[in-house]
């Protein structure tokens, strides 16, 4: 039996856990996948973001470097056109010196006029290739043809000539244009614009998002690369797994290219993926981080549960009522400040614990003083002595001739034995137990004849049907014939009185007796009567009180005071 219900209590714990388990599993389960799902929503999104504010960064980027080095072709192109550069070239054999350095002021006036119209120039000059003169903001110099021989090795380039790191915006003036253009003896002049690379290459390292990024601009045949923010050949670039993917010395880039690059070249971006896999992989850690806190979580939350809903619940439900099974009805549930929680359904407990406990004692109480009241009337009452003394009372007043006394006593006393012996049961109703009480009282005021004076009225009929616990006024009347007539003195009369008093909800039963009861006997009997150990003396009190307490739910059911007669009052407090 005991393994039947330790199995029951380890299902209800494993019931528990289990659902527990199940909600913070799926709580756990769902958290992770809506992260996972929101980090690669975050992350599509981010990175189409930043992709496209990227591509407008190069494009703006590129618009505003193709539109600058279109004002500068353009501006080489008038420049190296001009008729002060044709005058120069044909007068400079046929005038004297002052006229041929006017002409060349006229073009280093030119010259500077360029080099401070943009920030992308950082010098130009103007060479005559026949009377090798170069002509520049600083003035004028005789050069050799090396000086400008880079101007035909680059002749494939017509927008933007390389050099030894420096970059050149060309235009050639030739004599005959159905010539070939790039023949040196077709040159008639040559405009050189020196582009600051630096500038340049500045303005390219401003538009990077990230430190690891390339940005590069290259021809518009790919052969060359103009400006680079890193040292790449870009024919040495690898295709990465997807199209949009470069590989650049093992290392994954997005590859973007310029809208906006015109003809002069080819600006293209290059996106270093480190960053967004060191963005990914600190999510993958953070998912990581919040699946360990989740875990914990649950632990803790397991360990709170348990604590403070499995435990307490676990007394209340499994604890408290296998105790009330095992038939402990004082078992109580403790109430501290650490199960406050559960204060108001423990104290709940506890309250039906104690009338469960308060009920079944008030039976078991009942019925047990009921037996020990019904033994000692019986051993008091069957006893050879009472009944002695009722047998030679018949027989005086039969001999004595007394017809009608001898039948009203023979009648209350087969009355009063019917009662005793007739059933056992706990409550009867208070006609019986007057009629009972009287029949007894006859009998004695019949012996005591002329000693004891009763004044003993039938109850009225309005409170008969009241129930009361059986036998609590015979043994009050006993009492006075046990102890008050025993002790009396001669020639003394006692007066033995029955009264009845309703008040409020309540029916008082007075018996009262005559005598000389002082105040300090008074207060004897008063504390006997709440002693609970058990006086010889006033047993019968005692028995009646504690019934009367169990029966009618009250403290104080009985009352002792001192009569008018002199003697003791006891008033009895019976419900209506």
């Amino acid at each position: 039996m005991e393994k039947m219900e330790m199995k029951r209590e380890s299902d209800f714990v494993r019931y528990l856990f289990k659902w527990l388990l199940l909600i913070f599993t799926v709580f756990a389960v769902v958290s992770i996948c809506f992260n996972l799902v929101t980090y690669m929503r975050e992350k599509q999104y981010y990175s189409r973001i930043i992709e496209q504010e990227q591509q407008e960064r190069i494009n703006y980027l590129s618009r505003n470097i193709n539109e600058e080095l279109t004002n500068l072709k353009i501006t080489a192109n008038m420049a190296v056109k001009e008729e002060i550069v044709q005058d120069l070239y044909c007068r400079y054999d046929y005038v004297n010196s002052y006229e041929r350095s006017k002409l060349m002021e006229a073009i280093r006036k030119r010259c500077m006029e360029i080099d401070n119209l943009n920030s992308f120039v950082s010098s130009s000059w103007l060479y005559l290739p026949e009377k090798n003169l170069k002509i520049g903001r600083d003035g004028y110099d005789f050069v050799e043809e090396e000086a400008y021989a880079f101007v035909l090795e680059n002749k494939e380039n017509e927008l933007i000539s390389i050099k030894d790191g420096k970059a050149y915006i060309i235009e050639i003036l030739n004599k005959n244009y159905l010539l070939d253009k790039w023949s040196r003896d077709n040159i008639l002049s040559i405009f050189v614009i020196e582009l600051n690379t630096g500038l340049i290459r500045q303005e390219l390292q401003f538009a990077k998002m990230m430190d690891d990024d390339v940005l590069f601009m290259i021809s518009p045949d790919n052969a060359t690369v103009y400006f680079s923010t890193r040292d790449i050949i870009y024919q040495n670039l690898k295709q990465g797994e997807k199209p949009n993917k470069l590989l650049l010395d093992g290392e994954e880039y997005l590859f973007m290219s310029s809208h906006d690059d015109g003809h002069f070249f080819g600006l293209y971006y290059m996106q270093d993926q480190s960053f967004l896999h060191l963005i990914q992989n600190k999510m993958i850690t953070s998912i990581l981080l919040f699946a360990g806190i989740i875990v914990l979580t649950i632990l803790l939350a397991f360990a709170l549960f348990y604590r403070r809903v499995f435990r307490p619940l676990e007394v209340l439900l499994v604890d408290a009522f296998a105790q009330i099974k095992k038939s402990n009805l004082s078992y109580r549930i403790p109430v501290t400040e650490k199960n406050r929680v559960f204060t108001n359904l423990y104290q709940n407990f506890n309250y039906m614990a104690e009338r469960i406990d308060t009920l079944v004692s008030r039976e078991l109480k009942q019925e047990i003083l009921v037996n020990q009241a019904n033994f000692k009337h019986l051993q008091a009452q069957i006893n050879p002595h009472f009944m002695y003394n009722s047998y030679f009372l018949l027989y005086r007043m039969i001999k004595s001739g007394d017809k009608e006394g001898s039948l009203l006593v023979c009648e209350n006393l087969g009355r009063f034995f019917k009662y005793i012996n007739r059933d056992s049961g706990e409550n009867k109703s208070l006609e019986d137990e007057i009629s009972h009480a009287r029949s007894y009282a006859i009998i004695q005021g019949y012996r005591y004849k002329g000693i004891i004076h009763v004044d003993f009225p039938e109850l009225p009929v309005r409170y008969h049907y009241i129930e009361v616990p059986r036998l609590i006024i015979q043994p009050l009347i006993e009492n006075v014939f046990k102890y008050v007539v025993s002790e009396m003195e001669e020639e003394e009369e006692i007066c033995l009185r029955v009264s009845y008093e309703e008040k409020g909800e309540e029916l008082l039963i007075h018996v009262e007796n005559s005598g000389k009861l002082d105040a300090e006997q008074l207060e004897i009997i008063r504390k006997k009567l709440k002693d609970t150990e058990e006086n010889s003396d006033i047993t019968a009190l005692m028995n009646i009180n504690a019934r009367l307490q169990v029966f009618f739910k009250k403290e104080k059911p009985l009352d002792v005071n001192r009569s008018l007669l002199g003697g003791l009052r006891v008033t009895l407090h019976v419900n209506l």
